[in-house]
């Protein structure tokens, strides 16, 4: 195994040796079971950098670049920012400062696989500040002006163009902005009542947005799918209707190949779906050949073999005798499950689909200030625990469908405040090109909780064609390697290491782990940790080779 190597300001330590004996009994421990883990897992930490915080709000927004490195953005001063660049060993290419302009607040990054781009603004303002980072160490500043009290959701940009959904009094708005010549204009959207904008992502391989809306009409919702250009024109529309007893909940767009595409989501009962809540029963595929809806696939959860491995033996067969009893009787089991889906990654010319299961959690607090009433759709939050008020706080963007995003509005109450998204498991699956269901498995979350909706869970093909699913949570991974509908292995959590032997982590918040290129993924977050030197508070980034 080779020895940790940290990086604090830039400065490379080795680690100290396990046979020194200065160090405590205590001391050793960890590290002994930190290489069991490693001789059972094959993990790694490669190299670790740690920034030491200088108070407990300091906070660090994270833009992983792939093999080209990593971008670190952080707040300095109530009108200065700071954008550190590191190289995929970790080691720092270059830093910039940069200026905010007043009371405008970072909302969102976006990266287009040339350039970080960084949007400030403030509620219902038709003011934003968009900064262009190259990752070769330059920096440029737009500043724009839109519609009057339009509310971001979602900020998307490929090369010069910026493209922002959000709604104006509670209709959906695309807006379209060219930072080269600080054109703006709306873009074309979807006439029908009660709709709303669900995702906008970006294909860089074609140089294409696709934008999908859910329009409802009664308890009936449809998906359509809209797609641009980089100049703001429209290139394809896509109308999918559900099956006569099903309303589709929400759909993203990925491209195959020039002339097919994929529309994967979930869907559920028709008369399962109110105005407070939207009820997801199984996930939906539908391929689209030259904008023309070629076939839609529906799978229940109830279907899947491994869906409900994250409750006990007896919960399980309680609801097995239940799934077998409404088959027979030649109905199904409704449920109410809400899942995150990711992008689809495609494997010896299947698809495989994952996602987080989870619901949210609310808590009475007559005092609380947060709530549904908080424009920035998650409450301000120190790194160090729920409810600090940050330097730099991950904010997110304000959007009215953000505590359900299956569309519908939402109600609490009086005196409840939200509390987080509890995951309770991720799931992965296989389909054929025909969209038919191959295999399935699961991986239970063990007490995960997030004040942001965001993707946990990290899918990773191997050579083989087996498929390991691994999160970060407490200072350690956990990870699971399937073969189809088996687990061929459940591995113990293997623990994100520190640099010197005798760290004791004496708290892990806010940590990530991603994909980050070839064999490599990068851990982030921050601890706080008792050395031979004294206490420390620190955010750490670890290198890690699976």
């Amino acid at each position: 195994m080779n020895n940790v190597q940290k990086s604090v300001e830039g400065q490379d330590i080795p680690c100290l040796s396990y046979f020194n004996l200065r160090r405590s009994l205590w001391a050793i421990i960890p590290l002994l079971l930190a290489v069991l883990a490693y001789n059972v897992t094959n993990a790694q930490t490669i190299k670790r950098v740690e920034l030491p915080t200088q108070t407990t709000n300091e906070t660090f927004h994270t833009i992983s670049l792939g093999g080209k490195g990593v971008v670190l953005v952080s707040q300095i001063a109530k009108n200065a920012f700071n954008i550190q660049k590191f190289n995929a060993d970790l080691e720092r290419d270059w830093t910039l400062n940069g200026t905010i302009e007043d009371n405008l607040d970072f909302v969102k990054s976006s990266y287009d696989g040339q350039s970080v781009y960084l949007l400030f603004t403030r509620n219902r303002t038709d003011f934003y500040q968009v900064v262009k980072v190259g990752l070769a160490g330059f920096m440029e500043t737009f500043y724009l002006t839109s519609v009057d009290r339009f509310q971001i959701t979602d900020f998307q940009t490929l090369g010069y163009s910026v493209f922002m959904a959000g709604t104006v009094r509670d209709e959906p708005m695309l807006l379209y902005t060219n930072l080269a010549s600080k054109q703006s204009k709306v873009l074309p959207g979807v006439t029908q009542a009660n709709t709303v904008i669900q995702s906008v992502d970006v294909d860089t391989t074609h140089h294409l947005v696709n934008v999908c809306y859910a329009a409802r009409k009664g308890r009936e919702i449809k998906l359509i799918s809209r797609t641009f250009d980089e100049y703001g024109q429209s290139v394809g529309q896509i109308i999918l209707n559900p099956d006569p007893d099903y309303s589709l909940l929400n759909g993203r767009l990925f491209m195959l190949n020039d002339s097919t595409k994929l529309m994967i989501g979930t869907y559920g009962f028709r008369n399962m779906q109110g105005n407070n809540n939207s009820a997801s029963q199984g996930l939906f595929l539908s391929k689209i050949v030259y904008d023309e809806v070629d076939f839609t696939q529906y799978h229940s959860f109830t279907d899947f073999k491994n869906f409900f491995n994250f409750m006990s033996e007896r919960e399980q067969e309680r609801m097995q005798r239940k799934i077998e009893r409404k088959k027979e009787s030649g109905t199904d089991v409704k449920l109410n499950y809400r899942l995150l889906v990711h992008d689809i990654i495609e494997q010896n010319g299947n698809y495989l689909i994952s996602g987080e299961v989870f619901y949210p959690e609310y808590r009475n607090n007559m005092n609380g200030p947060y709530g549904m009433s908080s424009w920035w759709g998650s409450p301000m939050m120190s790194p160090w625990g729920w409810g600090g008020f940050g330097m730099f706080p991950s904010y997110g963007l304000w959007n009215p469908y953000y505590w359900d995003p299956w569309f519908g509005s939402r109600r609490m109450n009086n005196g409840q405040v939200f509390n987080g998204f509890v995951y309770t498991h991720a799931i992965v699956a296989g389909f054929n090109p025909k969209g038919e269901l191959l295999w399935d498995n699961s991986l239970p979350f063990e007490n995960v909780r997030s004040m942001e909706l965001k993707e946990k869970i990290r899918v990773k093909p191997n050579p083989d064609q087996t498929i390991e699913m691994l999160y970060s949570n407490r200072g350690a991974i956990k990870a699971k390697v399937f073969d189809g509908n088996k687990v061929l292995a459940d591995r113990q959590p293997i623990p994100i290491l520190t640099a010197d032997m005798g760290d004791r982590v004496r708290q892990t918040t806010t940590d990530e782990v991603l994909y980050w290129y070839d064999n490599y993924y990068l851990a982030f977050g921050y601890q706080r940790i008792t050395g031979d030197d004294g206490r420390r508070n620190v955010f750490y980034m670890n290198k890690i080779s699976f």
